[in-house]
């Protein structure tokens, strides 16, 4: 095991310990304020054949932050054992980022919606034009089994950043193009295909510690 997933799971048990410490101040599930640190399983559905190469199971993990109970963010780490090329993990990517509207917070469940942005490099999240970066979307269920500890689940539906369609965009165009003039019809335009990119499906499933 490398040092750098050491690293994670050291700090996911440390925060776990805290949250499990008898007399430690923390804040609950529910708070107007509170930070949470978890494990997190995805499963990836492909929508198309051009993504059918991405890991299909990651395993990883989640940190989210609550803020005036309606608000919040999330930032996710996924690992598995075969990184891809760059065209296969555009929707399974190792980093999220994600803004979270808490629809229907109560004391036992939670309600929310996310959306944001997803990367092969860590650089590319706070880019919508990174090459590497992806969309996501969708809606999710947090139950509270303790006043501290919640599980979860989520559904989101991915799909290609600007500038990963781009791209496919103008290889059409090329390819396209040197067919026609092969075929000696360079008088017609290329044409491009109405959808551009592989398409998929991400489901979630989450364990977090709320400190």
């Amino acid at each position: 095991m490398s040092a750098h997933v050491e690293g994670r799971l050291g700090l996911l048990g440390f925060a776990a310990l805290i949250a499990a410490s008898p007399g430690t101040a923390r804040a609950d599930v529910d708070d107007w304020f509170t930070v949470g640190l978890g494990a997190q399983y995805s499963y990836v559905g492909s929508g198309s054949e051009d993504a059918a190469e991405a890991p299909t199971r990651q395993f990883g993990f989640v940190s989210r932050l609550k803020v005036l109970k309606f608000l919040g963010a999330e930032v996710t780490t996924a690992f598995d054992e075969d990184p891809g090329s760059q065209r296969d993990r555009i929707l399974s990517p190792r980093y999220q980022l994600g803004a979270m509207l808490n629809l229907v917070p109560t004391e036992y469940f939670n309600l929310f919606a996310v959306a944001g942005t997803g990367a092969q490099s860590a650089g590319d999240l706070f880019s919508v034009q990174g090459a590497s970066t992806s969309l996501h979307f969708g809606p999710g269920l947090e139950v509270f089994v303790t006043d501290h500890v919640a599980v979860g689940g989520d559904v989101r539906w991915r799909l290609p950043g600007p500038a990963y369609i781009k791209d496919e965009v103008e290889a059409q165009i090329e390819s396209q193009a040197d067919a026609l003039g092969r075929e000696g019809q360079g008088t017609t335009a290329p044409t491009v295909e109405a959808e551009v990119g592989p398409r998929m499906w991400q489901a979630n499933f989450t364990v977090s510690v709320y400190l």
